[in-house]
């Protein structure tokens, strides 16, 4: 495992290197480097450490939301409103109705299947997004607009609702009735993760506030609590719907609020963190993918991809109708919500594994998905971002 770890970081980085001198976004290197180390081409690493690979995706998650919480301001999203609000659902409502009505005739299956690949397909990747947002706010680009700010927390929200309807379309795909605790998991994981989140963030900026410690003891203090919030998820859904993503986010969000001086530490600490971070999440995001089930998707594949991303586009427009956001801005917004990767690699291979028909094709898709969106979309950010966004002139 040792030597994998090693071949994982020193290919991570010297590719990225690589891919940074040509202006190719440096996941588009990593992405490559685990599908070539990977079990379905090289597999050059070892069985224990590709078992990980999912834990391993979750922990660099984990990292990306600590990042976001620490930048993210409540008071600019306000100052939005109405259209924060809407891009947190109405893109992926418009993907997956757009993907469940047409599939059934493009792709030849039943329509509950249809729903499901859609709902498969939906999610916007966090790990594309959020720290490329991160970044944006960083640098002032767009922010006196709330433009990354507003892209960031949709995003976010975007895959919690997405989780919700994959659980629905499971079970009726499965043959078994939607049940209310279903339909009502959604909001109930909303507010069990803000109210945990809101509490740990309140003791932990006490505790923050109180001890002058240095900056490794909160890194410590803080990648501990949020190993710990992130992993309840997996104890207590059985009988509490419960959002571990939402619970780390609202965690860092009253520490930066509660305890500035705090955030400006662990930002500086988790940016550094998340070098080697993201070299992980995009190498392992590489290893699950399969390029010979690639290989064999059609264009109808393809075709009902393109779909759902234009009534996606689409969503984004209706949400941000009648704002103060220019031509270009909007181009920008509708062209950052495209990136596709971290959630389809997780739900995926799921419908195959419980033995739904059209399993093999909701995973080709959903390898299709990953290989085209996520380095399109880290290339239109990059590129349009300092070219379509205004940089906040108060900020020098």
């Amino acid at each position: 495992m040792l030597w994998s770890i090693g071949l994982v970081l020193i290919l991570g980085w010297i590719s990225g290197k690589l891919f940074e001198q040509l202006n190719l976004p440096k996941l588009l290197a990593y992405l490559l480097i685990g599908i070539l180390i990977g079990p379905n081409v090289l597999n050059l690493l070892s069985a224990d450490l590709t078992n990980l690979a999912g834990e391993i995706r979750q922990t660099a998650l984990m990292i990306i939301l600590i990042r976001a919480g620490l930048t993210l301001k409540i008071s600019d999203l306000l100052k939005v409103g109405r259209p924060a609000i809407l891009m947190c659902f109405l893109p992926a409502i418009c993907e997956i109705l757009a993907i469940g009505l047409i599939g059934p005739y493009i792709l030849n299956i039943s329509y509950v299947d249809s729903f499901l690949l859609a709902s498969v397909l939906a999610a916007v990747s966090p790990a594309v997004l959020v720290p490329r947002m991160v970044g944006l706010i960083d640098q002032g680009l767009g922010t006196n607009k709330a433009i990354p700010q507003m892209i960031l927390a949709g995003g976010t929200a975007d895959d919690i609702l997405i989780f919700v309807l994959f659980a629905a379309f499971m079970q009726l795909a499965q043959g078994e009735g939607v049940s209310a605790t279903t339909i009502l998991s959604a909001p109930i994981s909303v507010g069990t993760g803000i109210g945990l989140g809101y509490v740990i963030g309140i003791g932990l900026s006490y505790l923050f506030d109180k001890f002058k410690w240095d900056a490794q003891q909160f890194l410590f203090l803080s990648l501990a609590i949020s190993f710990l919030v992130l992993g309840l998820e997996n104890i207590i859904t059985d009988f509490l719907p419960y959002s571990g993503v939402l619970a780390v986010l609202v965690i860092f969000l009253v520490v930066q609020r509660k305890t500035p001086h705090v955030a400006t530490q662990l930002t500086a600490s988790y940016q550094k963190i998340w070098q080697i971070a993201e070299i992980f999440l995009f190498v392992f995001l590489g290893v699950v993918v399969n390029p010979v089930l690639a290989l064999e998707a059609g264009w109808p594949v393809i075709l009902i991809i393109f779909i759902g991303l234009l009534f996606r586009m689409v969503g984004v427009a209706l949400s941000i109708l009648k704002t103060p956001f220019n031509k270009q801005e909007r181009y920008f917004i509708m062209g950052a919500y495209l990136p596709k990767a971290t959630v389809q690699a997780s739900l995926g291979g799921l419908p195959l594994l419980a033995g739904i028909a059209s399993g093999s094709l909701i995973l080709i898709a959903a390898t299709v998905s990953i290989l085209i969106t996520a380095p399109l979309g880290a290339i239109f950010i990059d590129h349009f971002a300092p070219r379509w966004l205004e940089k906040d002139p108060t900020l020098k």
